[in-house]
């Protein structure tokens, strides 16, 4: 190369020194928003719907663990059970 030793080896001969580093490391300027938002995009709900989803479904795991765990300590379900069985039994005989 000629006095340039520093630029990249496909740069033109007497093309600044970091002229390929403009090529490749340009980003897009970013966006800014010229006006305000209409109506109809603040009533924009995309993912609304999956975000319920996901916090119904946590919630619903959170009351099923409680009542799992209440259950298991004070044998209300096995009471529970036998008193069903109970029933049944004398309904049929």
């Amino acid at each position: 190369m000629t006095e340039f030793s520093t630029a990249h080896p496909t740069a033109h001969p007497t093309a600044h020194p970091t002229a390929h580093l403009n090529a490749v490391a340009r980003r897009p300027p970013p966006v800014r928003r010229t006006h305000r938002l209409t109506p109809v995009e603040l009533a924009d709900e995309t993912g609304q719907t999956t975000a319920e989803y996901a916090l119904l479904t946590g919630a619903i795991a959170l009351l099923v663990a409680a009542v799992t765990a209440w259950a298991t300590t004070t044998g209300k379900i096995g009471r529970l059970l036998d008193a069903v069985f109970n029933y049944l039994t004398k309904a049929i005989s």
